[in-house]
């Protein structure tokens, strides 16, 4: 067995050769002009191309996520400018935060759609991501196009869609920690009307860590999904898709560890109450399309539903002391009309109305336990929200000068039954309940204008209004808490989009500043046995993005994905005597970098096409834990890489991730009534194997 410096040793130098293998190619090969073709972006709805919007996005295409080997939203940290998604222990919330924006509780400030159906809960965003075409990171507010809780930004996923073409694929990848996952898709042409894809998968880990009181892993996961897509054309100008979906995940236990804020030491994992998080989710929506001599017409309508169940042990101690089992039962609907210009009209526009209904339903259960015996609280919330919009968008060009502007009025109500009852020693003391009703309505304009400065460069500028409607809280213990604002931002952007060296080289820029007014933020209840949302007064972010992407020849490219955010609150007092103005923000880096390499070394041995080697480093700069700023994780870096042989039906490979063994934290919180921290541990070294076979 090898030595723990010799083993560090042996990685550091495997490390230095997957990372020079890629410039040793290089200089085999002879430089290629290549010509990059711009990517339309759906989710703009006016069929707009990435190098002419007045906006920071990033697209990535099938064959990039496969290659940097992003397997769920998470992985799209670093390969994003200002994009970072927290990693839980538990799949129950996920943070998503762009430009600093974004809330660990209460409802989500970046969209998340997935074959155009909105995921509103946060419980279903971090799935596997089994085939998909594309995904789209829009960055800054998308209100007027997709509503209230896009004012951070937007991504949005796209799966293949059916072709007149009989086939499938299979892929089979396993990695250590037994480390598991199975993804294959068929596609069938039933007629030259009519298709549908099928595709499958499944994903199983064992975990990372184990807990010390039981021995038994504390993060082990399963999870089966599926997907049914149909697309049928009876003319030339109808179009119908149907796509049905279906997630099942369920996870043993969550890797959280009592933590030392002074040494900055993790103890082991040790708690004594067993742990999970069930989830159950269906999606389902039919789209047509009409396309009209004039313009075209699209009607949609889907639905979604999640059913999950979160059995914790709060505390994470060998002791019992709180214990909570929530059971969910959320459901949606949503519909949306929209016109809009053909194609090839020299002004385009799109406008619409927008339409959904939510119905959620949570029943919680908390034990806590003392010498005086276990009190049992019982919760129960029941909220229904119903809202609509008008929206509009249009482009007019004038001559290298273009105007965007658009305008969106959104209205909203939501009811919540609220019942509280407190069951000690076999008594049932009923201790609270409200029927509280809010509504709202909010004018979201957009303005932004784009000027040609020449066929490659684009400069640009917008302005634009985000909005986050207000909600309930789940734990109240006063009646000024029962429920929180609304928040707003106007935000501010300008930027340029290039290319150069006869297309090889891409490269897009941009600064931005976000004005904000009652940020919705998360803090603990005044007995510390909970959290809640309340608004703090003023905050701001601002900062800048660089993308870049350089072409060296048809088999050599690099790329590059900058941010930087400085993201603080100007004005929150918590109360008389905590103020945390000029506190930075938590959970926002201060800095994000991804640096990706991708070389084809091009060879008919065995038949085969191509070599193709990735490696790609992500960076995160400095983050608080906390609004009063006194924890924090300190900057960190991943170094990934792969290295595939491509056939004409077939691949196989191995892959590498966090190659440097890289010790960080991936989660932090407290509990204050124990006096105790809490952190999530860094992920270990991981590689595997994986073969790929279409038909």
């Amino acid at each position: 067995m090898l030595s723990k410096n010799k083993h560090k040793q042996m990685m550091k130098r495997i490390v230095f050769l997957l990372l020079l293998l890629p410039l040793f190619a290089l200089a085999q090969q002879q430089q290629d002009t290549i010509k990059m073709n711009e990517v339309v972006i759906d989710a703009s709805k006016t069929n707009q191309r990435i190098q002419k919007m007045p906006i920071s996005v990033t697209a990535i295409s099938a064959k990039k996520l496969e290659t940097l080997k992003v397997d769920n939203l998470t992985n799209l940290n670093g390969f994003v400018p200002n994009l970072f998604m927290p990693e839980h222990g538990t799949r129950l919330n996920t943070d998503i935060y762009i430009r600093g924006v974004g809330v660990s509780k209460g409802e989500a400030s970046v969209g998340v759609y997935v074959d155009d159906i909105p995921y509103f809960d946060s419980g279903t965003v971090n799935f596997e991501l089994a085939e998909v075409r594309k995904i789209e990171v829009l960055r800054g507010p998308q209100g007027t196009l997709y509503g209230r809780n896009t004012m951070g930004g937007l991504i949005k996923v796209y799966t293949p869609e059916p072709k007149n073409k009989l086939g499938g694929a299979l892929k089979f990848d396993y990695g250590n920690y037994n480390q598991i996952k199975t993804v294959g898709n068929v596609n069938v042409p039933v007629s030259n009307k009519l298709a549908f894809l099928v595709d499958g998968a499944y994903a199983h880990k064992d975990g990372f860590f184990t807990n010390k009181f039981d021995d038994s892993k504390a993060d082990e996961m399963d999870t089966y999904s599926g997907r049914f897509k149909a697309i049928y054309k009876p003319s030339s100008k109808v179009k119908i898709r149907f796509v049905l979906g279906k997630e099942k995940s369920d996870q043993s236990g969550f890797p959280y560890a009592v933590y030392n804020p002074e040494t900055q030491t993790i103890n082991d994992i040790n708690y004594n109450d067993p742990s999970a998080y069930n989830r159950d989710f269906l999606s389902g929506g039919v789209f047509a399309g009409y396309k009209g001599s004039k313009f075209d017409v699209n009607i949609s309508g889907s639905y979604q539903k999640l059913v999950d169940n979160y059995e914790i042990d709060q505390d994470f101690l060998p002791t019992s002391v709180y214990f909570i089992d929530m059971d969910r039962d959320n459901k949606a609907f949503v519909q949306e009309i929209s016109l809009k210009s053909k194609k090839h009209s020299n002004i385009q526009w799109v406008a619409g109305l927008f339409s959904f209904q939510r119905r959620l339903y949570k029943d919680v259960l908390v034990d806590l336990t003392s010498s005086h015996g276990t009190t049992e609280l019982q919760k129960t919330y029941d909220q229904d929200i119903d809202g609509g919009a008008v929206f509009g968008q249009i482009e007019i060009p004038f001559g290298k000068l273009n105007l965007t502007t658009g305008i969106r009025f959104d209205m909203e109500k939501s009811s919540m039954d609220y019942n509280y009852d407190l069951v000690s020693h076999g008594r049932t003391i009923h201790r609270d309940d409200f029927l509280h009703y809010l509504s709202y309505e909010q004018v979201l304009p957009k303005i932004g204008l784009s000027y040609a400065v020449k066929d490659n460069f684009n400069v640009y500028a917008t302005i634009n209004k985000g909005y986050k409607a207000g909600g309930f809280n789940a734990t109240i213990e006063r009646e000024e808490d029962e429920t929180y604002n609304p928040e707003y931002s106007w935000n501010y952007e300008a930027g340029l989009k290039s290319t150069w060296l006869d297309d090889k080289l891409t490269t897009n820029f941009s600064i931005f500043y976000i004005d904000w007014k009652d940020q919705q933020v998360v803090q603990s209840v005044p007995s510390g046995r909970g959290i809640m949302v309340k608004n703090a007064g003023k905050s701001e972010s601002k900062g800048a993005e660089l993308e870049s992407y350089y072409q060296f020849n048809k088999d050599f490219n690099i790329a590059l994905a900058l941010g930087y955010t400085q993201a603080k609150f100007i004005d929150y007092e918590k109360n008389a005597t905590t103020d945390y103005s000029g506190n930075y923000i938590p959970l926002i880096p201060e800095y994000t970098l991804g640096v990706a390499a991708n070389y084809k070394y091009r060879t008919t041995a065995l038949g085969m096409k191509y070599i193709q080697f990735n490696t790609n480093y992500k960076y995160f700069g400095k983050h608080y834990w906390d609004v009063d700023n006194v924890s924090f994780q300190d900057a960190y870096g991943l170094l990934n890489a792969n290295i595939s042989a491509v056939f004409k039906k077939y691949s196989f490979g191995i892959w590498g991730k966090n190659l440097t063994d890289a010790n960080y934290g991936r989660y932090y919180f407290t509990i204050s009534t124990l006096d105790k921290a809490y952190m999530e541990p860094s992920h270990p070294t991981q590689f595997g194997v994986f073969v790929k076979a279409k038909f």
